[in-house]
């Protein structure tokens, strides 16, 4: 199963987004936690894609893929920012950066997702769910 979609860079978008994941999610999972967290990742990869990746011009695309394959789920968004290194992004929880604005949506990310893949210099984003 594929799904795939792709939006201008505005928060507009989300809610379509939003329901889109809980779609494709509630087909693929029966636990509703599994459910609530693919759409709770689709929601803050889209949101740092419009922001920071492409800095909130609505010209610019965001591009989002749904995948269910034999021992996955996966879920890419990729923009048209620059993109960003992995490693630059200080982790929130440390105490000297517990009070920074960002960071918190990778963290987020990497902690509740089986697997996060960065590509395209940080311009595309995957998360993978094992079944």
């Amino acid at each position: 199963m594929i799904k795939t979609i792709e939006i201008s860079s505005s928060f507009d978008e989300l809610e379509g987004i939003v329901d889109e994941a809980e779609a494709f999610f509630g087909q693929c999972f029966t636990d509703d936690e599994k459910v609530y967290t693919g759409v709770l990742l689709a929601s803050e990869m889209v949101t740092n894609a419009i922001e920071h990746g492409n800095e909130l011009v609505e010209s610019k695309k965001v591009f989002i893929e749904f995948y269910k394959k034999d021992t996955t789920v996966e879920l890419w968004v990729e923009d048209q920012g620059s993109g960003f290194v992995r490693e630059s992004v200080s982790n929130p929880l440390s105490e000297e950066h517990l009070f920074d604005d960002g960071g918190r949506g990778i963290f987020l990310i990497e902690k509740l997702a089986d697997k996060v893949l960065y590509e395209k210099e940080g311009r595309r984003v995957g998360v993978l769910f094992n079944l």
